[in-house]
């Protein structure tokens, strides 16, 4: 629901803060977005200054279950992680504890 727009609004922003913190998504086309979402007065972050207060817990959330889904489907298939399964897999390890 949430990617739809139906819920809290910084998880509409979840999946690419998400991939913008794994380094999947470029830093300038992070910036290009946010920004564009920020002069559109969108809901989930401030209009301006830091972003991430909102989006942190929603990303790192995301970030986590695409790792495990990453994970189940790589054993499944008997197969290593692929270049951007291991990047998610990677950003949680990153993510300090408590």
């Amino acid at each position: 629901m949430d990617d739809l727009g139906l819920g809290v609004p910084a998880w509409d922003l979840a999946r690419p803060a998400a991939w913008y913190a794994c380094g999947l998504l470029p830093p300038d086309d992070w910036t290009r977005f946010l920004t564009a979402y920020q002069e559109a007065n969108g809901p989930a972050v401030p209009a301006t200054g830091d972003p991430w207060p909102a989006l942190d817990v929603p990303a790192r959330a995301l970030t986590v279950q695409t790792a495990a889904l990453a994970i189940t489907k790589a054993l499944a298939a008997d197969r290593p992680l692929d270049e951007i399964e291991q990047a998610v897999v990677d950003a949680c390890a990153r993510m300090p504890a408590g």
